[in-house]
């Protein structure tokens, strides 16, 4: 049974996430054939401010 967490800056409206999940679902399906009913996604929202993604906080230009 495939468990998906998914790390993500808060901030996507509740149709964005749904799509978000479902798309998951899909490539995990037919990525590894699991039966889309036992795929589990986890949507863990974070404050943007508390990500850094290549050693940048949110909104840094890059040096």
């Amino acid at each position: 049974m495939p468990y998906i967490e998914c790390h993500i800056a808060a901030g996507l409206t509740k149709a964005r996430k749904t799509q978000l999940i479902r798309d998951i679902v899909k490539v995990t399906h037919e990525s590894i054939g699991s039966d889309p009913k036992i795929i589990n996604v986890l949507l863990c929202e974070h404050a943007p401010e508390n990500m850094s993604i290549s050693g940048r906080i949110h909104g840094e230009k890059p040096t």
